[in-house]
């Protein structure tokens, strides 16, 4: 963190989850520059902006705020996804459900440079276990375009499986794979036995 900056979530309260490579931790201020650079890529942008494509600046610097923002209105967000090693900020994931959503999700979105290394199945899966046993969610979504493959298989890492699909309330939006997430599923799930076995 850097000098002078305040530990945000300790203040109110936003939980730090550790896994054995990764620390889910509450935004801060220095996130925004890799944060707006990430939703500046096509390729990473593709399956997280509303319409598919790379947000402006100001757009992403709002969506940082707005997932940090949610912590404090809702109980629940996203969190910070730091890479333990290296101490670096490569992406964001946790508990999502905004307005008009079909319901509880977790989702997920790794920064380009830290994909392929499995980083999105071992934080979602701390992230759903979190839901599970602190938020009580026995039925968790994960909305998901038909062509992401990637995220795919970490759905079915978490143990999900795929529902009807969703159209999404906003212009232009194309549907995405409803996949489902139990318990008893998770319970079951190659994601689930890492964690216990880490």
């Amino acid at each position: 963190m850097p000098a002078g900056a305040r530990d945000t979530g300790a203040m109110i309260g936003i939980p730090e989850i550790e896994t054995p490579r990764l620390r889910l931790r509450a935004i801060r201020p220095d996130d925004a520059e890799p944060f707006i650079a990430a939703m500046a890529d096509p390729g990473f942008a593709r399956y997280l902006s509303l319409d598919g494509k790379p947000l402006s600046r100001a757009d992403a610097w709002r969506r940082l705020m707005m997932i940090a923002g949610c912590w404090v209105v809702n109980g629940f967000s996203n969190w910070a996804v730091e890479e333990r090693a290296s101490g670096r900020f490569i992406g964001t994931l946790g508990p999502w459900q905004p307005e008009g959503w079909p319901g509880f999700e977790i989702g997920w979105g790794i920064f380009p440079a830290f994909q392929g290394k499995g980083y999105a199945s071992e934080g979602a899966a701390a992230a759903v276990r979190f839901a599970h046993d602190v938020l009580g969610q026995d039925r968790i979504l994960h909305l998901i375009a038909p062509a992401n493959a990637a995220s795919q298989g970490v759905a079915q890492a978490l143990g999900a499986v795929k529902g009807d699909p969703w159209l999404p309330p906003w212009p232009n939006a194309e549907p995405v794979e409803r996949w489902v997430t139990t318990r008893e599923s998770f319970r079951a799930s190659r994601a689930a036995r890492r964690l216990v076995t880490a």
